[in-house]
């Protein structure tokens, strides 16, 4: 069985989002094992993070052809060309400290 696109992608963008909950997951376990309260910016985080997992891979569920699915990868610019966000493939959230 050959994966295709899109079953690659899905699979490689759960992954960016497991490297990225997984620098918290710590806190996870300890409120778990000793009550330790989560900071609330640490659950808004982990919270986008999932949000923005399910987003891409809907995106990426969406595309009927090549050409859309290349269209993920661009960069949205304004009218300088300077970048103004991320490519839609790559927009997670950054992390924030409290």
């Amino acid at each position: 069985v050959t994966k295709g696109l899109k079953t690659i992608w899905i699979t490689k963008t759960k992954q960016t989002a497991n490297d990225l909950l997984s620098n918290t997951d710590w806190m996870i376990t300890r409120k778990t094992e000793k009550g330790t309260a989560i900071p609330d910016a640490t659950t808004k985080y982990r919270d986008s993070v999932r949000t923005a997992c399910n987003t891409i891979e809907t995106k990426i569920n969406n595309c009927s052809n090549l050409t859309e699915f290349m269209a993920l990868f661009d960069t949205p610019v304004d009218s300088d060309g300077n970048p103004t966000g991320n490519a839609p493939i790559y927009n997670f959230p950054q992390e924030t400290t409290e």
